[in-house]
């Protein structure tokens, strides 16, 4: 196992060379779910098995008997055929990751599966006199190319399995916060199972004079600093319970990474609150912040994302056109403004909207637009009360790099300020940043003069993160044009 500040991989030799160059290829990707992967995989088997069934009519009815049955009739008993087959291998609990990826013991219950779906077709096709409608040929063909492509499938998946495993893709990219005793003996435990993890650094802030019994990377800052280019999947507190202020202290400034915080066995005398407890082969590690948007979550997000905004920008381009060609005549300066803020984990992007204001602020001071203030311009004020001027931040989500729905993002110089004087504040770039939000619907939209105003921002922001759905992103996206797009902090 390799401790360090980065990727922790082997040294390349003669023959290794493009090996090497993939592993530190995967070590850059984000890890990828196991869930959505045996659920994946599980899809596949279902709709592999519809398929044969058609097949299996096309060989065997249509080419060979020459009778030209319905189509909907064979696939409905195969979507049906497919459902038990599915559901009966699931139950032997062959669809996950740990087991995909090796096939020695794959192919009893693909058979079982299907065997055991057939039989329950031919008794209920048996018990309601349908069997005669349904030929013998068809049901052999079918069960024999599905066991056959199943099999195909399944070993294609093991070996692509293996090969990422042997990048490291689905090792838990962990970096560790301590070097004392509890350290010490946590990375010597974590060495004996370094196929599951890899440790990108341990980080700690040591008084003057103090020897680590670990190699340290460096201090909290840089251990932020990593976790935010590299992004850490895990993060591992390794203190000992009497410096119960520091561990509180190191939660609070890690719980603005995208990732889960865990503390050893060790620490449970403090007044944290747990969600849940970790296995890392055999030693527990309690749980303390979860990361947001596992699994399934990023995947669909993304989807509605990309989806609804393919939409709006054909629904409002007629109306985007109208507004260029009045900002571009209202006064000089560029039709699209571009500033830089702060996106998902603090990386920062380039905002896209329609110019406002007679002047392009992008700095280390940007004064908040007031009422009444004399930089916006006439065209601008309208845009920025109708909301109008935020259309060109489709493009912004169409790149991945925003979201319909999520915290807004704020100017560098905005981000900064608040970030000093609100703890939690930086906690709202765990998640993609949004058009519109559950703030802004609940009228916390436009100027923030106050630390107050927003503070109750932030709160509704972390709501969200923390209760992130489908059906609330629905929600929002409803109630905007009602409650989200006009209000008297729009100016």
């Amino acid at each position: 196992m390799s401790v360090k500040n980065g990727p922790a991989v082997k040294a390349p030799d003669n023959e290794g060379a493009e090996a090497l160059t993939a592993n530190l290829k995967f070590s850059q990707m984000a890890q990828p779910s196991k869930r959505v992967i045996a659920d994946s995989v599980m899809l596949i088997d279902f709709v592999v098995i519809c398929l044969c069934a058609l097949v299996a009519q096309w060989i065997y009815l249509i080419n060979y008997l020459g009778t030209s049955l319905s189509v909907e009739t064979y696939l409905t008993v195969g979507v049906v055929g497919a459902f038990f087959a599915v559901t009966a291998i699931r139950g032997r609990g062959i669809y996950r990751v740990e087991k995909l990826g090796s096939f020695r013991g794959q192919l009893s219950p693909l058979l079982f599966g299907l065997g055991l779906s057939f039989v329950i077709l031919l008794s209920v096709a048996y018990m309601l006199k349908m069997s005669a409608n349904f030929s013998r040929g068809w049901l052999a063909i079918w069960f024999s190319l599905s066991a056959l492509t199943l099999f195909f499938v399944h070993v294609s998946v093991a070996r692509v399995l293996r090969r990422w495993k042997s990048f490291g893709l689905f090792s838990r990219r962990i970096a560790i916060y301590g070097s004392g005793e509890v350290a010490r003996k946590l990375v010597e435990h974590l060495g004996t199972c370094a196929d599951e993890v890899r440790i990108y650094g341990v980080f700690d802030d040591l008084p003057v004079g103090s020897t680590p019994t670990v190699v340290v990377a460096g201090g909290m800052s840089d251990m932020i600093r990593v976790g935010q280019d590299m992004h850490f999947d895990e993060v591992l507190i390794a203190l000992p319970m009497s410096e119960k202020n520091k561990i509180s202290n190191a939660v609070m400034q890690l719980s603005i990474l995208p990732t889960s915080i865990r503390l050893c066995p060790d620490l449970v005398a403090f007044n944290l609150s747990f969600v849940g407890v970790a296995d890392y082969d055999g030693v527990s590690t309690l749980e303390i912040v979860r990361t947001p948007m596992e699994n399934w979550a990023p995947i669909l997000k993304s989807i509605e994302d990309r989806v609804l905004a393919s939409i709006a920008l054909v629904l409002v381009s007629p109306i985007m056109i109208l507004t260029a060609l009045a900002v571009k005549l209202d006064s000089p300066g560029p039709v699209i403004f571009r500033q830089r803020r702060h996106g998902f984990n603090h990386q920062v992007i380039l905002v896209n909207k329609f110019r406002t204001m007679k002047v392009a602020q992008d700095g280390s001071y940007v004064p908040q637009a007031q009422r009444g203030d004399p930089r916006v311009t006439r065209v601008g004020k309208f845009l920025r009360m109708t909301s109008l001027d935020e259309l060109p931040q489709l493009f912004n989500v169409l790149r991945g790099e925003m979201s319909l729905v999520g915290p807004r993002p704020h100017a560098i110089a905005h981000n900064e300020y608040y970030a000093a004087i609100l703890g939690n504040y930086a906690s709202r770039h765990k998640v993609k940043p949004g058009i519109t939000g559950w703030a802004q619907i609940n009228g916390y939209r436009g100027e923030t003069d106050t630390p107050e105003k927003m503070r109750k921002r932030v709160e509704f922001d972390l709501y969200y993160i923390e209760n992130w759905s489908i059906w609330l992103d629905i929600k929002i996206l409803f109630l905007t044009p009602f409650l989200g797009l006009f209000g008297r902090n729009a100016f």
